[in-house]
């Protein structure tokens, strides 16, 4: 499995708002100009990210990407954060695209809520950059929890220890999963059944968040056409590349280039 690489995190701050005792949401989707996140302290809601659907209470957020529609529905009367800001993410090796969006799941609760809580009362007698920094602290939490969740998620099978391995240093290359599991010495099946078991989600699954990582990256890092970022990141073809990051993403890779371009 690879190793995370240390990310530095900044944001600027475009629009915060905390509403109390709420019964609906003003509008059921919205797209953002800059990162979105709601987050509860009080209630439950619906949304939807992309392919992502499901459930957030308090102590969980949502966090929505730019250019891509946020669905969200009240099942309870809440009281929430609404925070807008522009982020920036850079690794040692220079920008990049943050990686993660959809909920965001918080071990220690309390923290985060502390949090909020910090937010709440910096919306006035606090300075703008102080706010900044406590949106950047929800990230880097959520950052660091997952590093500790997949730590815990490391497969103890061998022969998907092996698979990992060779799904990231061949990711970009074409590859079945029947050759995988032959040569991890498992049956289709069994292949499946077992990573999915280890990992928490199909070989597949795995596979295109590695390709998508790299197809983003070129979207907003490079001028290369659709065909050439296609054969570099392992599909076969643009169309069947647009297909897949269609339905994965939520917008069209033409559309993401354009609101994330570096």
């Amino acid at each position: 499995m690879q190793t995370a690489k240390p990310v530095v995190l900044g944001t600027k701050l475009l629009a915060h708002h905390y509403s109390k005792d709420r019964t609906s949401f003003r509008m059921p989707e919205e797209t953002y100009e800059g990162w979105a996140i709601i987050a509860s302290e009080k209630g439950a809601y619906r949304y939807a990210v992309g392919e992502e659907k499901g459930e957030a209470k308090v102590g969980e957020a949502v966090l929505c990407p730019p250019g891509i529609a946020l669905h969200r529905e009240m099942l309870e009367t809440m009281d929430f954060h609404y925070l807008q800001f522009r982020l920036r993410a850079l690794s040692s090796e220079g920008p990049i695209e943050f990686p993660h969006f959809g909920k965001l799941v918080f071990r220690d609760t309390a923290r985060f809520l502390s949090t909020l809580a910090a937010l709440r009362e910096s919306r006035d007698n606090v300075s703008l950059r102080y706010s900044e920094h406590l949106i950047t602290d929800i990230l880097y939490q959520y950052i660091g929890e997952r590093a500790v969740r997949r730590k815990e998620m490391r497969p103890r099978n061998e022969a998907i220890v092996e698979a990992v391995r060779l799904l990231n240093e061949q990711a970009c290359q074409p590859i079945s999963m029947q050759s995988l599991a032959e040569l991890v010495g498992l049956s289709q099946s069994q292949f499946t059944r077992k990573f999915q078991k280890e990992m928490g989600l199909s070989p597949v699954k795995y596979l295109t968040g590695i390709r998508l990582n790299k197809v983003r990256q070129m979207l907003a890092e490079t001028d290369e056409s659709l065909e050439a970022i296609a054969e570099l990141s392992g599909y076969q073809n643009s169309f069947y590349l647009s297909r897949v990051f269609t339905k994965e993403m939520g917008m069209t890779p033409s559309r993401y280039r354009s609101t994330h371009r570096v």
